[in-house]
């Protein structure tokens, strides 16, 4: 028995080594569950000896519980039918495949036959939690095989549920029990069928009426309850708590307030999720590993290749183009979390013996950790042996004859047809000036060209895709996708091939501005810094800051956060013929320079003080003629000291110093009478 203060001990040293090894790893992109290996390797029975396994075997417990009602809140019986061609069949062939060979080659090397199938249950599965952590930093889960490595990924995080009602089957019961084995299995998938009806039907009523209540202390409690309640009563009949935890999520997730309770439930799923992964790490022997090392590596590369070949004929077998079957296969190649709540189970079940565990363990850790390496080969390994296809219909075919014959010079290119890519065609119509769009998605690219975009399917990254798109006599090149990678490539390919274009990017983060910049980008639009300057303008606005005071503190805004993150001075003669700072001077400048334009909208609403010695001093809004001069309207005046304002003023108002006109109109209409409200100079 664990005492108190051995397991707040455990607790303690837990996160004290995981504070340090996850900040290590955030430094070197390790995942962050293998952040959590490490630590158990560390602090274990097999590393510095600092805990034991009991010590915390309730807390992760308690984290498998939580995983699995999570698992279930996020799966979407609607979303799982709107997937269903991927869900069902892609991943029922990934399972049932990956299961089945593997249980013959075991069978073949001696093991026995329901240890064989039981580990060919474990290696089906993928790492959720890696894989979408991966996809999602690198902008890739709204790509073709982002979707279907979810869908799989749906599909396998299911699967694990008839697996543990089948541990113990295949744990082999005695055969007066096998009948009353069988019956708590059938009886678990009865049961499973009642929790979906209800998750249809009487838990989302039920969690109205609470919410009505509009208290949060009967809300928490409420979701508990049916957690606790639900998984205890499967436990009565023979199924583990977390299957029951699972269950009680997937009822709880047709409800309205699903995103609510993972907001509660979250952090300390998070938390003690943690400490189940820390103990997986603490069953990895060292000595073992050291001792076998040679065997492991082929082992896990083996298992690699064999998944890989899997996911891909899986895949294939859904009419999906070859290059995205093969990124989705290399991204689903590694052996997942949920494999370890399976091998936990048939661990303590006798199913695995502790040196087939021991080599299950470390060939899953080390498949888990070739991942980013395995995910980011991918696009390579594609682009060398299976370039993306063209759609019939649908745009470049890679004949030498493009677009640029259709086009008059001074064109401009637009990469991604996005939300983004969407609004600049439209600009650009607007106005008149010629566009070609390159997009990667076949179904937008017909879909847009039905309704006579001048869209085509192709890579921009690859030469003779620019060339297609006429490159050579484009003024500009837009580059709206989110895929930083990929926007690297298509600068560097475009700079090379025209070094006098044009070329606006977007960058997800500040960060990543200065190495745009060095590859040839003339202007980075970023999502992140464009955002918090106007969340600051709208703050500005609300408390009636004028235009020039929030144009000073955007531009102090601005120039800190380019200070930060672009780390050498500007040269004050840098405009002015050579810069004593180099190339890498000029770059910063011009970061500064494109990055003042901030992002403008149609028409604004702003507020100008009049300042000492204005030319607009004194003088009446009549006699200035705004309106009819230069197209803005003063809506209110603020008079200096005063709280109130003059709403709709009429043309007989004064401006005085001091004051404030509240005026709308377009931006640059705006900006052209900023000189009737500056200061007198001498």
């Amino acid at each position: 028995m664990v005492s108190q203060t051995d397991m707040l001990l455990a607790v303690v040293i837990v996160l004290a080594c995981a504070i340090g090894v996850l900040f290590i790893g955030k430094k070197i992109h390790i995942p962050f569950i293998i952040g959590y290996f490490f630590t158990g390797i560390i602090v274990g029975p097999f590393g510095l000896h600092l805990i034991t396994e009991e010590q915390v075997a309730v807390l992760a417990e308690l984290g498998v519980i939580l995983l699995m009602f999570t698992i279930g809140l996020e799966i979407s019986l609607k979303n799982l039918l709107s997937m269903k061609k991927v869900v069902l069949i892609g991943g029922g062939l990934q399972v049932i495949v990956t299961t089945v060979l593997v249980w013959l080659a075991l069978q073949m090397a001696g093991l026995p036959s329901n240890t064989a199938l039981f580990l060919g249950m474990m290696v089906s599965s993928s790492s959720t939690a890696i894989v979408l952590n991966i996809y999602q930093s690198k902008g890739q889960m709204a790509t073709k095989h982002g979707k279907i490595a979810l869908g799989i990924l749906i599909f396998q995080d299911l699967a694990v549920v008839p697996m543990m009602m089948l541990a113990p089957i295949l744990a082999g019961p005695e055969e007066t029990n096998l009948l009353g084995t069988v019956l708590n299995f059938v009886f678990g998938l009865v049961m499973l069928g009642v929790i979906l009806i209800a998750a249809i039907y009487l838990v989302p009523k039920f969690l109205q009426k609470v919410a009505l209540t509009r208290s949060n202390e009967l809300f928490i409690i409420s979701i508990v309850t049916i957690c606790l309640g639900i998984a205890w009563l499967m436990s009565l009949n023979g199924v583990s708590l977390a299957l029951g935890a699972f269950l009680a999520g997937v009822a709880i997730s047709e409800s309205d307030y699903s995103h609510e309770v993972i907001g509660q439930i979250m952090p300390i799923r998070d938390l003690l999720t943690s400490f189940f992964f820390v103990s997986i790490g603490m069953l990895l022997d060292l000595g073992f590993l050291t001792q076998h090392l040679p065997f492991l590596l082929v082992l896990a590369a083996s298992l690699i290749m064999l998944k890989l070949v899997i996911n891909f004929v899986s895949v294939k077998a859904l009419g999906i183009a070859t290059s995205v079957a093969f990124l989705s296969a290399f991204g689903l190649a590694q052996i997942g979390e949920f494999s370890f709540v399976l091998g936990a189970t048939g661990y303590s079940s006798g199913i695995l013996s502790d040196n087939v565990y021991q080599i299950f363990l470390a060939i899953s850790i080390m498949t888990m950790i070739l991942t980013p390496s395995v995910i980011s080969m991918a696009p390579r390994f594609v682009d060398r042996f299976f370039p993306m296809p063209v759609p019939a219909g649908v745009g470049y075919s890679g004949s030498a004859e493009g677009v640029e014959d259709e086009l008059p010079i001074g064109h401009v290119i637009i990469v991604g047809y996005g939300l983004t890519g969407h609004y600049v065609a439209k600009a650009l119509k607007k106005v008149d000036i010629p566009y070609v769009i390159l997009e990667l998605n076949p179904e937008t690219v017909a879909n847009e060209k039905k309704l006579g975009e001048n869209i085509h399917y192709g890579d921009a990254s690859r030469e003779a895709v620019l060339e297609f798109a006429g490159i050579e006599k484009a003024q500009t090149i837009v580059v709206s996708i989110p895929q930083m990678d990929t926007i690297k490539a298509i600068l560097t390919t475009a700079r090379r091939m025209n070094p006098k274009i044009g070329i606006i990017t977007r960058s997800r983060y500040i960060s990543e501005t200065a190495e745009l910049y060095r590859l040839g980008a003339d202007e980075v639009i970023v999502d992140e810094k464009e955002a918090a300057l106007q969340i600051f303008h709208r703050i500005l606005s609300n408390q009636q800051v004028p235009v020039q005071d929030f144009d000073l503190y955007a531009k102090q805004a601005r120039n800190e956060i380019y200070d930060k993150y672009i780390d050498l001075p500007i040269n004050s003669n840098l405009a002015k013929a050579e810069p004593k700072g180099g190339k890498l001077d000029v770059i910063r400048l011009r970061a500064k320079q494109a990055n003042d334009m901030m992002s403008k909208s149609k028409s604004r609403v702003e507020q100008i003080r009049v300042e000492q010695g204005a030319q607009i001093a004194g003088k009446r809004i009549s006699e200035v003629q705004m309106r009819k001069n230069y197209g803005v309207s003063v809506i209110a005046v603020r008079c200096a000291g005063k709280a109130d304002a003059v709403v709709s003023p009429d043309g007989d108002t004064i401006l005085n110093e001091g004051d404030t006109a509240v005026v709308i109109g377009e931006p640059d209409a705006i900006s052209s009478i900023m000189f009737l409200f500056a200061e007198k100079t001498e």
